[in-house]
């Protein structure tokens, strides 16, 4: 029986769920395409680090041929789905010609419930 782990990331007041490919603000759901989703969990999951161009790109669309202006509108929609800027928020920094930074802090959060699911399947407990 495998053990699935859940990645969860809190920045600021969102909650980035890897597993459930969902973003939620204050438990609300942001909607994001599937495309911009996987962009902000790459960048999420490097927070700190300059990602290139290039390898957001070989990233996000592995099999397909994708202009960088592709790139800049994701990034466009991301930063107004994560509300960048309001109330001196920061998320994404851009590296002109480079690639882009995701600058917040990012807390990686233990999701233990696939834990106990293993725990509790029937047949795991002995009989007394």
């Amino acid at each position: 029986m495998s053990l699935q782990t859940k990645h969860i990331y809190e920045f600021g007041p969102l909650r980035l769920d890897a597993g459930e490919h969902l973003l939620l603000r204050d438990g609300e759901a942001v909607p994001l395409t599937p495309k911009a989703f996987d962009l902000l969990l790459a960048m999420v999951e490097r927070h700190g680090r300059l990602l290139e161009k290039e390898e957001l790109l070989k990233k996000v669309w592995p099999d397909a041929f994708v202009e960088e202006a592709n790139l800049a509108s994701n990034i466009s929609q991301l930063r107004k789905a994560l509300g960048d800027g309001e109330n001196g928020q920061r998320y994404i920094e851009t590296a002109p010609k480079r690639g882009y930074r995701f600058v917040a802090n990012v807390k990686k959060v233990e999701d233990d419930r696939a834990e106990q699911t293993i725990r509790e399947q029937p047949g795991s407990q002995s009989a007394a």
